[in-house]
């Protein structure tokens, strides 16, 4: 029998997890290594890990904060089990280790570690990540995704080994998937050759040998998502059927726990923050009013420099306090946006223009495209959005010499607006609270309330906002509008290719 071996991980903080090695695996940042790593010094392809027959050889893949053996850097060399590599100045600690434990102690191991999950308290883009790994390595395949049903269609939440566009990349279509879903009936082949299933499709001859495993994510009959996992080589020892499946339902119980207290909390919130705008904040704005009116006053009734100054000191303080409690109105409020014809061209001109300065200011190149378009929106209201976007977007490109880059185009039956900056990037574990009430990130005076309100404008206007960004390469935000009917239709005036305009930052 083949030698088995453990990857134990032990990271900064001292929390402790094993990965099952039965094949080279690449581990680094990005989500499309075979192990994630989420800390921010590892990069984003950090190690490399080569089984040749029954030796282990670790490469450190040119990083920036390195891998090291000892106090040597590792640069590639031979791996012995019981040896530590050290990652990244100590963000991570690996041990390879022997594993002598037969199939069904491997099985029963992993039943455990499955239902631990129940009883931890983690966030759900942890769990589905843990999870995905956990199938990942228990079936000893390469490559997988998970979806979850969101608003009545498939989304996928995490993936393995894939490019951003799934369809192309994987071996069954996503309607097939989408049949998995939708029947509850699983594809289990683990060898794609010898299956009639696929004998028809010309990718086989391309892709040789396959394993294909699609399970239904399943609880009490109620279909939840769907798992997708493949192999591009045969698997040595595959899984028992009926244990996979039980782990994958045990994955499938845990994801909606998490997922039912994630939206129990969110509803407390809301509810708390309803709470608080409509009791205090009409009163706290009043009470500004008058703060705002007295400094005026003293500050026009005087000639002192000093006196002056400190009044500007307290409007600024004012103006501040005035923001915050808007936004707690703002969010706290569902309202019908007030909509009006405008052209889209026109309304981002005199978003971007008045921001000119400020990117010369700051040292960004800042640029605005699009064609001249009609669309009915609040405009009171979306100004707020934009307005927050390219605010953010300039301050992540700050000290870089960068660029940020407004444009807008019209889409069947709509129009896209996106806002791509290529700053500092946001990390994984912060994007994926962005939208998260009170939480801000980068900002010593931020509200907290910033994107959870631009979001919920944009929702209002029966819009979607979508987020994609990678650390140390910038940041995009696409914002689809749907067609709000104007006179039925939605129309391009003056140009259909658009003009280009530039409002460059001063780098001096």
């Amino acid at each position: 029998m083949a030698q088995r071996f453990q990857l134990l991980i032990c990271d900064r903080h001292g929390f402790e997890r094993s990965v099952t090695l039965t094949r080279s695996i690449t581990l680094g940042r990005q989500s499309l290594c075979d192990v994630v790593l989420p800390d921010t010094m590892i990069s984003r392809n950090h190690l490399r890990l080569d089984l040749q027959g029954d030796a282990w050889y670790a490469e450190d893949l040119q990083t920036t904060h390195g891998s090291f053996c000892g106090d040597q850097p590792l640069g590639r060399r031979i791996w012995t089990p019981g040896a530590s590599i050290r990652l990244a100045d100590g963000a991570y600690t690996l041990t390879l280790l022997h594993s002598d434990q037969s199939s069904s102690e491997l099985h029963l191991q992993a039943i455990l570690e499955t239902a631990q999950l129940l009883a931890e308290e983690v966030d759900l883009e942890d769990l589905l990540e843990q999870s995905l790994d956990k199938l990942l390595a228990i079936s000893g395949t390469d490559r997988g995704f998970l979806m979850l049903l969101e608003d009545g269609e498939l989304a996928p939440r995490v993936q393995r080994n894939l490019g951003r566009e799934l369809e192309g990349h994987i071996h069954l279509s996503l309607s097939s998937v989408q049949k998995v879903f939708e029947t509850g009936e699983p594809v289990w082949i683990l060898n794609v050759a010898e299956s009639d299933q696929f004998h028809s499709q010309h990718s086989i001859t391309r892709l040789e040998l396959k394993t294909i495993l699609c399970l239904p994510l399943l609880l009490q009959g109620r279909r939840l998502g769907v798992v997708y996992l493949d192999s591009r080589r045969p698997i040595g020892e595959p899984p028992d059927r009926e244990t996979f499946e039980a782990i994958v339902a045990l994955c499938a119980i845990a994801i909606e726990r998490t997922r039912l207290s994630e939206e129990n909390l969110r509803t407390h919130v809301l509810a708390t923050v309803g709470q608080v705008a409509s009791s205090i904040v009409h009163d706290f704005k009043n009470g500004l009013f008058v703060l705002r009116g007295h400094a005026d006053l003293l500050g026009l009734a005087s000639d002192d420099p000093k006196i002056r100054h400190h009044c500007q000191k307290i409007l600024d303080s004012v103006d501040r306090l005035t923001l915050l409690s808007q936004d707690v109105l703002d969010f706290a409020k569902v309202r019908e946006p007030a909509r009006e014809t405008v052209d889209l061209r026109v309304f981002m001109d005199t978003i971007i223009e008045p921001m000119a300065s400020r990117a010369a200011e700051l040292g960004v190149h800042l640029h605005a495209e699009g064609p001249s378009c009609r669309l009915k929106l609040d405009p009171g209201r979306f100004v707020r959005v934009m307005e927050n976007l390219i605010a953010n977007a300039l301050e992540a490109t700050v000290d870089l010499s960068g660029e940020v880059q407004v444009s807008w185009t019209p889409v069947a039956g709509g129009v896209q607006i996106r806002v791509r900056d290529r700053g500092r990037g946001i990390p994984r574990k912060v994007l994926k609270r962005i939208f998260e009430p009170f939480f801000s990130y980068g900002k010593k005076k931020g509200t907290g309330l910033g994107m959870a309100t631009v979001k919920k404008i944009v929702e209002e206007h029966a819009g979607t906002l979508e987020f994609q960004s990678e650390e140390g390469e910038g940041t995009e935000v696409i914002i689809t509008l749907p067609e709000f009917p104007i006179s039925g239709t939605f129309k391009n005036l003056e140009e259909s290719t658009g003009t280009h305009r530039t409002l460059e930052g001063d780098r001096e």
